[in-house]
């Protein structure tokens, strides 16, 4: 009798553990459903060419990945009712809200006429959007070993897996000179000359002004003034930077100078020698300005001071298949090389020791020359009229600040405090720096990893065929920092 009367109150208690326990069991599930479809949802936001069809698109896919966590009759279930909203909560944000509810049967709590509940649950992701700049290497490596074209094929799948209408893309190629070749546009996909048409238009040749050129696209970044958004560089090379753009002085006395510089005027063929001063008059003013220089294997070859404001490297038709006659930026029209009359500058390399005194502490867009490669650079020392400057007349000097130029304007654009840049680097083939790369993503491998700074990725593609794997791998990791 006395566990006749104990069933009335243990029946109600087990029961309410065992109900308890399969509802809390229905809940966590649905919550992880809930979760797994609002991610889905955001990550599939670039689906579709206006906001209204990628919603569609993202919330279908969305509400698979929901049914895929939560199967229909899950624990016995009835009237699973997910719902999916996006909507714009802030500036430069998406933020995908999911909702669901479940009726869960009961079965020991049915003793005390309550059969069913019901069980609730909610997730939610927000994707911002993203301001990227592509920053493709076109030296004239990459044509050699046939990796032009596998760049830009990979190149142009890349750009299509962001969000037309929101997410804004543009482009900076490099060779010896740099060309802005598409500025950053949310309308990147069917404008008149999409993103894609650029990238088909870029051809390999000159030599890699990686840090003008990584500097160029931070600027068009900085120009946008979209702090809320996921700032981004991707930057792919296949080999070192070599080519600065700075504003040398003009050499205005005589000096001495190292290796023989192959000019008659400069005395013989000794290790060194005393130059006469330069045929030149030309002051180092704002009517010469912009100087560009860049060294191959230990093969000079100078880039010309262009009226004043445009750098020109022979041969170098700013990546364009079909270049014009004028120069694509809006500058002045490219006189064939012979025509040029530049104050005793021009491309002949033998005139680059005679005529510019050594390399500025900053090149033209204020970056130091100084930094991890400084103790294989030299300078002008033991009286001489130049004493202390960076020589310009060795090779390793300018592969070396040229080095030192990279890493030091990503570490400038990555410690800016109001648009702070991420940057992803790809290096393709055996001639890449990693460690400059490295520096230059603040990966979490680099030797100068600095943590209280969001990091970007390093990735290498060690053949052509490894490029697509590469772009993908930055492709998951930008979608990780968006959501």
């Amino acid at each position: 009798m006395l566990t006749a009367l104990m069933l009335v109150m243990t029946i109600p208690i087990v029961g309410l553990a065992i109900d308890a326990g399969l509802l809390y069991l229905i809940r966590a599930r649905l919550s992880s459903a809930c979760d797994a479809a609002a991610l889905a949802t955001a990550r599939n936001l670039n689906l579709g060419m206006n906001l209204t069809d990628q919603t569609a698109n993202a919330t279908a896919r969305g509400t698979a990945f929901f049914n895929a966590n939560f199967p229909p009759g899950y624990l016995g279930t009835t009237s699973v009712t997910p719902t999916i909203t996006v909507s714009q909560a802030t500036l430069n944000t998406l933020t995908v809200t999911t909702s669901a509810t479940a009726t869960a049967g009961l079965y020991f709590m049915r003793y005390l006429g309550t059969t069913a509940t019901l069980a609730s649950s909610s997730g939610r992701a927000s994707r911002r959007d993203v301001n990227l700049m592509l920053v493709l290497d076109r030296s004239g490596s990459m044509q050699v070993s046939g990796s032009c074209a596998p760049m830009i094929a990979a190149s142009k799948t890349f750009a299509d897996l962001f969000v037309q209408g929101r997410d804004r893309l543009g482009m900076v190629t490099y060779g010896g000179t740099v060309f802005n070749a598409y500025a950053p546009t949310n309308d990147f996909k069917n404008a008149v000359t999409p993103l894609s048409a650029a990238i088909d238009q870029v051809v390999c040749t000159g030599q890699t002004n990686t840090a003008h050129a990584y500097w160029s696209a931070y600027q068009q970044l900085l120009t946008l003034n979209q702090p809320l958004a996921l700032n981004m560089i991707v930057l792919f090379t296949d080999g070192i930077p070599n080519t600065l753009t700075a504003r040398f002085p003009v050499r205005t006395v005589a000096d001495v100078r190292r290796d023989n510089p192959w000019s008659q005027s400069c005395g013989n063929d000794n290790p060194y020698f005393e130059c006469l001063l330069p045929k030149t008059t030309c002051q180092d003013d704002n009517g010469y300005p912009n100087t560009h220089a860049s060294w191959g294997t230990f093969a000079p070859k100078l880039g010309v001071i262009y009226n004043g404001t445009l750098n020109v490297t022979e041969g170098d038709t700013f990546g364009l298949l079909n270049p014009t006659a004028t120069a694509p930026n809006g500058g002045e029209p490219m006189i064939p090389m012979a025509q040029r009359v530049l104050c005793g500058m021009n491309s002949n390399q033998r005139l680059m020791r005679q005529d510019l005194a050594y390399i500025p502490a900053q090149d033209v867009n204020g970056v130091s020359i100084s930094g991890y490669m400084d103790s294989g650079i030299e300078r002008f020392t033991g009286g001489h009229p130049y004493t202390g400057q960076v020589r310009l007349d060795t090779p390793n000097n300018l592969s070396r600040v040229a080095m030192n130029l990279s890493v030091n304007a990503a570490a400038a654009a990555r410690n800016n405090a109001t648009i702070p840049v991420v940057t992803y680097t790809i290096g393709l083939g055996t001639l890449v720096n990693h460690d400059i790369l490295l520096r230059m993503a603040n990966d979490t491998a680099s030797p100068t990893y600095d943590n209280t700074k969001i990091n970007g990725l390093y990735i290498y593609a060690p053949s052509a065929n490894q490029i697509s794997a590469a772009y993908a791998r930055i492709a998951s990791e930008v979608l990780r920092l968006a959501l």
